[in-house]
């Protein structure tokens, strides 16, 4: 279990595309500053020179296995534990991720249908099983997910092999977007499932919310998190 010096928390937004992860976390740690938390905003992929290059290449257009794809995003992660996310938290600054561990078995677990088991015992590898102690989904349905993403596919897009190949956008860049309505319903079940089965530490949230009252309730559970925390380490204190 790790120790939460000088009562730094992790948390991670989870979501589907345009579910509003990126404005809530920005929000958040301008929140967190100004109640003078310190605090550090990583995405993923990315913060890291590696972690940029590895989200450069997957945002590409060259088509790549699904298996790939997996161990790319879990390159990305074990750098960016290892050389960010870890060390702040020893030093006792809460982290705020945009994505992590768990985009990995909604997104390559569900919606590519890669084993499970081995995506767990993957992500434990590379986070050296440092968890979030709140994830915050923000869960949108799949239609105004694509609604708000502005997709139009062709009906014969499937995803019957593991080759991958993507819709070239303004920035010439492939994104999960790209894929078939089938594929982001299985991604947010998956997102689901995995709240479903751990609600001590994760918190669902309504994507259709306004900007304003989504932070309000992410704020309100960030306290409760900070909250736990504080009464945990006090426990230890006393003992």
């Amino acid at each position: 279990m790790r120790c939460h010096v000088g009562g730094a928390i992790f948390v991670c937004f989870e979501g589907v595309e345009g579910s509003g992860k990126t404005t809530q976390a920005q929000i958040l740690q301008d929140r967190l500053n100004a109640e003078n938390y310190k605090s550090v905003m990583v995405r993923e992929p990315g913060t890291t020179p590696l972690g940029q290059h590895l989200r450069d290449y997957l945002k590409s257009s060259q088509p790549l296995s699904s298996k790939a794809e997996l161990l790319l995003f879990a390159a990305a992660r074990a750098e960016l534990v290892g050389t960010t996310i870890k060390p702040n938290l020893d030093a006792g600054i809460s982290i705020i991720a945009d994505r992590f561990e768990a985009s990995s078995m909604a997104y390559q677990g569900f919606g590519r249908k890669l084993s499970k088991k081995m995506i767990t015992a993957l992500n434990n590898y590379v986070t050296n099983e440092i968890h979030p102690d709140l994830t915050i989904l923000l869960d949108l349905q799949t239609d105004e997910e694509m609604k708000r993403i502005g997709l139009q596919l062709p009906l014969s897009m499937a995803l019957d092999g593991e080759q991958t190949v993507g819709r070239i956008d303004k920035e010439n860049q492939r994104r999960f977007e790209d894929l078939p309505t089938n594929f982001h319903k299985r991604v947010r079940s998956g997102f689901l499932d995995l709240a479903e089965k751990s609600q001590d530490s994760w918190v669902v949230l309504d994507a259709r919310l306004t900007i304003d009252e989504l932070a309000e309730q992410v704020w309100n559970a960030v306290s409760l998190c900070f909250d736990k925390v504080n009464a945990k380490l006090a426990k230890i204190n006393v003992n």
